[in-house]
């Protein structure tokens, strides 16, 4: 059986470690089948964060998407700019405690508040800086890093 090896940190202990090095435990409540699991190498605990590196940007109309890697430029110029990074079990989250949420058509999308009702791209480039700056306030958690300020 072959393991992706993707960094991960245990729930229980905090121990980061990549996939593959996880150790296979027979699971107690097997029968008379036996069924393994995949448990951290320092403590034995079987959950486990995600700690992939995926990155956060926004387009021009105030839309956030996240993903593992910033998409290319449109073929007119335009492109979406990187606000935010960390690990995929955190980013998300954090991004949607400070990001507005669409309603009605837009229902289950983030944007970036006063980005969509700016009257031109300067007052949306404030509006995003703005945001960047409240998102800042406090420490960083759970290693996510906003931008700072400007672009």
């Amino acid at each position: 059986m072959s393991r992706i090896n993707i960094s991960c940190k245990c729930t229980r202990c905090r121990n980061q470690h990549m996939e593959a090095d996880r150790v296979q435990k027979l699971r107690p409540s097997s029968g008379s089948i036996p069924m393994f699991d995949l448990v951290c190498p320092r403590c034995g605990c079987t959950s486990f964060y995600d700690m992939s590196p995926q990155v956060a940007w926004c387009w021009a109309s105030g839309l956030i998407e996240i993903g593992d890697a910033l998409p290319g430029n449109k073929t007119d110029g335009s492109g979406a700019l990187q606000f935010a990074s960390g690990p995929k079990y955190a980013l998300k989250s954090q991004v949607e405690v400070m990001a507005r949420h669409g309603r009605g058509a837009g229902s289950g999308t983030l944007l970036v508040p006063g980005v969509p009702e700016a009257a031109d791209q300067g007052k949306a480039m404030d509006a995003l800086s703005e945001w960047l700056t409240h998102c800042n306030r406090g420490k960083a958690r759970d290693g996510v890093v906003f931008k700072k300020g400007g672009f």
